[in-house]
């Protein structure tokens, strides 16, 4: 009798034991949530103090002699008829710099009706030096690097400007930025971010709810902490010398995410990074829901084979589940309720995020309740694509199909 009371015994004691040691991983779990919870905070934190900084206050131009600027090559590669094509190219005829301004455009077929834009233009500033390059020089399955080789070999100046064909940008945005390479000899790339405009259908909405809150915000932070490469190659400048010692753009013709995969290796070259507080506004031009949806996965799914643990750690960064995550861990050590701790965290995250845009547009949405609809639902569909985004290894990108490799490198399918 008493061996089987003494075994009874031991057993509930393992039993408890057993509990103690599950309570125990579960507060550390609560823990680990509250502590990240902070962390996505501070970044937030940061990024409004990066935007009144740099973006409600600009940087004013340095007053330093013309000829100290050094010359400028802006290469724009361009394919077919973007939105608003005539207004984005124009901005770079009318940037206020004081040196010598190059502008190339870059076109892979003779019959594209981009060109007759491009020399529109030039015949309407016939005093800047700008041309229209035809031709394509094959080095990878990268399109954008393929169709801008011919400019990087003709550019005339070390410093280039490799903007996106349908972005815009105000004209001290070229200025403000050599400002900053010039006062900082290790200062290899000047980058803009990101910012969509005039959405006109339900999935440019989506888009734009995305890039002028979630994405311009986590940029700004992590740029400010400055712990390793973070750009996207909409409108970037750089030294070409700088480019050729990790091997020219031809190195990265293999990379569908060439602006990620140049910035990390000139960051490795000891190279740093900065932006100015310019924009890079294109408009919003995301024709449907599924549009949207298909470059959400495609661009997870780029950096997936890229920034590999950024992306996975990604949606810990997202309002829905981090707020989700933070009312448990604060109902389990502290007895809160579920309900009320979630809604206010989504109010807090919601009301700065409207914050976040209207100091950075300098005013209000086209319309504040579809703003708001659109931030809403571009919440809720975070976490279902980025799951579909992390299960597959293909992406279809310009009438192509391109399948990743472990190494980021990617093949053509068809």
């Amino acid at each position: 009798m008493s061996t089987i009371t003494h075994t009874a015994a031991n057993s509930l004691e393992a039993k408890v034991a057993g509990f103690r040691v599950d309570f125990l991983n579960a507060d550390l779990v609560a823990y680990l949530v509250l502590v990240l919870a902070a962390f996505l905070w501070l970044l937030i934190i940061i990024s409004h103090c990066v935007l009144q900084r740099r973006y409600v206050s600009p940087r004013p131009f340095v007053d330093r002699p013309a000829e100290h600027y050094p010359p400028v090559t802006i290469i724009r590669p361009l394919k077919g008829l973007d939105q608003g094509l005539r207004r984005t190219l124009e901005s770079s005829f009318r940037q206020e710099y004081p040196g010598v301004v190059e502008i190339l455009f870059a076109v892979e077929d003779p019959n594209d009706p981009s060109i007759g834009v491009a020399n529109e233009l030039i015949e309407c500033y016939p005093k800047t030096r700008a041309r229209v390059l035809i031709g394509q020089d094959n080095v990878g399955i990268n399109p954008k690097i393929n169709n801008m080789m011919k400019a990087f070999a003709r550019a005339r100046s070390d410093l280039l400007w490799i903007c996106d064909s349908n972005v815009y940008t105000d004209p001290g945005t070229l200025r403000r930025s050599v400002d900053l390479l010039l006062d900082n000899k290790r200062m290899g790339v000047i980058h803009h971010v990101i910012f969509s405009e005039a959405p006109a259908t339900f999935g440019a909405m989506l888009d734009n709810a995305f890039l002028v809150t979630n994405h311009c915000r986590m940029y700004l932070a992590i740029n400010a902490v400055g712990i390793a490469s973070c750009l996207t190659g909409k409108s970037n400048i750089y030294y070409k010398s700088a480019l050729d010692n990790v091997g020219g753009l031809a190195a990265f013709g293999h990379y569908l995410a060439e602006d990620n995969m140049i910035g990390q290796a000139l960051w490795r070259s000891g190279w740093s990074h900065t932006m100015t507080g310019d924009l890079a506004r294109q408009p919003a031009d995301i024709g449907s829901f599924s549009e949207y949806c298909s470059r959400r996965i495609r661009w997870v799914r780029t950096r997936k084979y890229n920034v590999t643990f950024a992306t996975f750690y990604e949606p810990l960064t997202e309002s829905i589940l981090l707020g989700a995550l933070t009312s448990w861990a604060l109902r389990h050590l502290y007895g809160l309720n579920v309900y009320s701790t979630f809604s206010t965290f989504m109010s807090c995250w919601f009301a700065l995020d409207m914050l976040f845009f209207y100091r950075i547009n300098h005013g209000s949405p086209q319309s504040w309740p579809w703003f708001a609809f659109s931030w809403i639902c571009r919440e809720i569909l975070a976490l279902p694509l980025w799951l579909v985004a992390i299960v597959g290894d293909t992406v279809t990108w310009r009438g192509q199909v391109f399948r990743f490799h472990l190494n980021g490198t990617v093949e053509v399918l068809k």
